[in-house]
């Protein structure tokens, strides 16, 4: 029997090795979870921040997107408004060089006369 309670014993304190070890092995795994979780948290609110910048910038783009179209718009309605500026501004030029072309043979014939009578 005594061979029996000393295989019992040693067998007791392999357990309670064993036991000890598995509490160990239980608390480390504990500890790595509560980490893992805690940089899960971090990241998850970071995620967050950024989904809200990126939201803030996409209305950004679109908002600007807009104005450039905008922008665009009025700068080649400008544009074609002053190029029929320039055109009409060209005809009209035109126009009172043949006036100036016509009235002009009158003028030097008057202005000659004039000075043959003066002379």
């Amino acid at each position: 029997m005594t061979e029996q309670a000393a295989r019992l014993q040693t067998h007791n304190q392999e357990m309670v090795k064993c036991l000890n070890q598995l509490r160990s092995q239980q608390t480390a795994l504990e500890e790595k979870i509560a980490a893992q979780e805690k940089k899960k948290d971090s990241l998850s609110k970071e995620m967050e921040k950024l989904q809200r910048t990126l939201e803030q910038l996409e209305t950004s783009i679109a908002e600007d997107t807009k104005a450039l179209n905008d922008c665009s718009k009025r700068l080649t309605e400008t544009e074609n408004g002053y190029a029929k500026v320039v055109d009409t501004l060209q005809l009209l030029l035109m126009s009172a060089k043949e006036k100036v072309n016509i009235t002009t043979p009158t003028s030097r014939s008057v202005h000659s006369e004039s000075s043959k009578h003066s002379s």
